[in-house]
């Protein structure tokens, strides 16, 4: 049997009220290509296995297990070591994607281009999705414009294959990108092609989500200069606040270890 062009890795867990939506955008992206769907579903309790089923993925992964810290970039390892396509898609399970997602990112990875990801933008459904859409637009005016993000990326396998893959990350995206960088390669951000984020923004997961990605930035050893200066130019300055309690968190684990 001949091998896919494109594995699409979804991962998800207890996505029911927006998989159906993503895995739609995703068949009709595939369109005319050869490609597979490697759906993993973490741990569901919900009906999101049974949706995926529905859109006959052809490898559906059942994930009962967690073994390491940060499940999420384990689902996405997991889905990897279970693919076989030329390029490997991360599509997350809150994303829409356009009918021409893979059409016109595909021909973008060529020469030491390894990994290519798309405009992600919030879509305003609700009056706090309006305002983070609004937000978003911000990034083109600040001095770091928009940096490359996991939600919606095309890598190509062999180099993925040189860093043997995902890590036990936070933030794996921004790990595949800076271990990309480590070989020779680069990351494109492509904002000609955009993609829908189509969760429901709360004010809990805006907090959480600026903290999580402080103590990402922290355990990549991002310095707490260019994390401040993130946070002052993109207006997100909980990021900061993450970074300091990840680092005072390592600070008190290393004055009790001396103190044993």
């Amino acid at each position: 049997m001949e091998k896919p062009l494109v594995s699409v890795i979804t991962c998800a867990h207890n996505e029911e009220k927006y998989v159906g939506k993503c895995l739609a955008s995703v068949r009709r992206a595939l369109k005319g290509i050869n490609g597979e769907i490697v759906f993993v579903a973490d741990r569901c309790n919900d009906n999101t296995a049974e949706i995926a089923k529905r859109f006959n993925v052809e490898k559906l992964i059942i994930k009962t297990w967690k073994r390491w810290k940060n499940s999420y970039a384990e689902s996405l390892q997991t889905g990897f070591l279970n693919s076989s396509g030329k390029y490997i898609s991360i599509v997350d399970a809150d994303i829409i994607l356009p009918e021409n997602f893979f059409k016109e990112m595909l021909p973008l990875i060529r020469g030491n281009i390894a990994s290519v990801s798309a405009r992600v933008e919030t879509y305003p459904s609700t009056l706090l999705n309006r305002i983070i859409y609004a937000w978003e637009k911000t990034h083109e005016i600040t001095p770091f414009l928009r940096e490359p993000r996991g939600a919606a990326r095309v890598i190509k396998r062999d180099a993925l294959c040189k860093i043997n893959g995902f890590k036990d990350s936070r933030a794996p995206d921004t790990y595949i990108d800076l271990e990309l960088r480590r070989k020779g390669y680069r990351s494109l951000y492509y904002d000609k092609v955009k993609v829908w984020h189509i969760r429901e923004v709360t004010l809990r997961k805006v907090v959480n989500g600026q903290l999580f990605s402080g103590f990402a930035r922290y355990q990549l050893k991002v310095s707490f200069m260019r994390t401040l200066a993130h946070s002052i130019f993109r207006l997100r300055p909980l990021v900061a606040c993450g970074w300091l309690i990840e680092w005072l968190r390592g600070e008190l684990d290393e004055s009790c270890s001396c103190c044993r």
